[in-house]
């Protein structure tokens, strides 16, 4: 995924931004330049921001190009599109910056365009919803082994307690909604009738458990539970046997660590003995251990585990975006709020669950990014809005997401960063501020 350092709005240099709206098939081309840039092509040409802006699209249609401010006019910013555009794109483009006059940018350093050009007929657009999640159970193999990504230690390795196991087995779990669906199906079912129990008109009066309900999965006792030798997998994290992992220590100041002071409400802390790292917690229900796919790294299958280069980790928003979509897959939501305990976090509105853009500071990605478009705003009190007090407004579809502490920094963190990343008159949306979230997707050839 390619890097995307904010632009500095004081650079001369131009600066473009498209974004891909498949429903209407159009694509949104922003771009920003210096008030003083010389926007004709003729080296010669006079400095003036009312000159002509000139645009080139390619033979292709699938990349713009714009000249440098003066004294670098033989050379163009060039930017890849989304998806190719239409060939009326070209001349719409020569109309509209014959007439486009831009916006300047508040502090007056910038002037900012924004066009719109018709994605060609033929072009594939239609969003993929599948493939959201990293490291699902197909992803491993039995010779997968994980380490911190803080120090590199090892935490999942041939070193835990069955010293004689020859590999690993991965197994997804069910969605986030399988249990609350158990649930129903335990209370709802019909009761099965004993042969015994029946009367000469074959009504039933006797009632037992269906002997088929532990084996099915919707008994009242069945529930996932770790198993050692076996890495059960979610969205967020791997459920783990405690003894089957190396390098780990069970701590309990994980309350203080998400500023909780009521210890008995926190699991306890699963730490790396090397750097103290925050590596999981406990899951006292499971008879296991959680460890977060964000702090964590994995030897894929066909690399060298002895190698840095074979060892993949994701960043925190990609993980974090991979929970929001399965929450709007599974509860239709589109709000959230996410925290890590403490009094203050972020509301979340997801505007666009998958976007794609392309962008001039992401170091010229050879391919259009894959992502989710958000509006944000910072929370000062989590519970006020979660339980608001008797007579005010209470939030309707409004999910709650709980992240490490470290997690919710960087996911924060994120978020601003894209905010600085698009073009000044792009970042706000009246109340909201505007971040993108890259998704994971997975590469053509790779095991679904």
């Amino acid at each position: 995924m390619a890097s995307t350092t904010p632009p500095d709005q004081n650079d001369p240099s131009v600066y473009l931004h498209a974004e891909l709206l498949p429903n209407i098939r159009h694509i949104t081309l922003h771009i920003s330049l210096p008030t003083t840039t010389t926007t004709t092509t003729s080296p010669g040409a006079n400095t003036s921001d009312s000159s002509p802006l000139q645009i080139s699209l390619s033979d292709s249609r699938r990349a713009v190009s714009i000249p440098l401010p003066a004294p670098h006019h033989d050379i163009a910013e060039t930017m890849k599109l989304p998806a190719r555009v239409s060939p009326a794109s070209r001349r719409a483009l020569s109309t509209s910056t014959n007439t486009s006059q831009g916006q300047p940018t508040p502090d007056g350093t910038r002037r900012e365009y924004s066009f719109r050009m018709q994605v060609d007929p033929d072009e594939q657009t239609a969003a993929e919803t599948d493939g959201f999640v990293p490291w699902t159970a197909t992803d491993m193999s039995s010779s997968t082994r994980l380490r911190c990504l803080g120090c590199g230690s090892g935490v999942l390795t041939e070193t835990g307690a069955d010293r004689e196991r020859t590999g690993w087995v991965w197994k997804d779990l069910p969605s986030g909604n399988w249990a609350e669906m158990m649930d129903f199906w335990h209370c709802h079912k019909p009761d099965p009738v004993r042969e015994d129990s029946r009367d000469g008109n074959g009504e039933g009066h006797g009632h037992e458990e269906d002997p088929n309900a532990v084996v099915k999965g919707y008994g009242a006792a069945n529930q996932v539970v770790a198993t050692p030798g076996t890495v059960l997998v979610d969205v967020a994290t791997f459920l783990v046997a405690g003894g089957d992992c190396a390098g780990l220590k069970q701590v309990r100041d994980f309350a203080v660590r998400s500023g909780n002071t009521d210890d008995s409400s926190e699991p306890d802390a699963i730490q790396c003995v090397n750097c103290d790292s925050l590596v999981g917690v406990e899951d006292t229900v499971a008879h296991g251990w959680r460890l977060f796919k964000t702090n964590l790294s994995a030897s894929m299958e066909g690399h060298d585990p002895s190698q840095d280069s074979s060892w993949v980790s994701y960043p925190v928003e990609t993980v974090v975006a991979a929970q929001l979509l399965e929450f709007i897959e599974r509860e239709s939501t589109r709000r959230f709020v996410v925290h890590s305990g403490r009094k203050y976090g972020l509301l979340i509105w997801v505007f666009n669950p998958d976007l794609r853009y392309s962008n001039s500071s992401s170091h010229h990605s050879i391919a259009a990014q894959r992502a989710m478009k958000v509006f944000f705003q910072f929370l000062v009190d989590v519970d006020e809005t979660l339980h608001p007090e008797p007579g005010k407004a209470s939030p309707l579809s409004l999910e709650e997401l709980k992240l490490p502490p470290a997690s919710y920094s960087a996911f924060a963190a994120a978020l601003d960063q894209s905010n600085a990343m698009l073009p000044v008159s792009a970042r706000e949306f009246r109340e909201w501020k505007v971040g993108i979230l890259h998704r994971f997707e997975r590469s053509v050839g790779e095991r679904t």
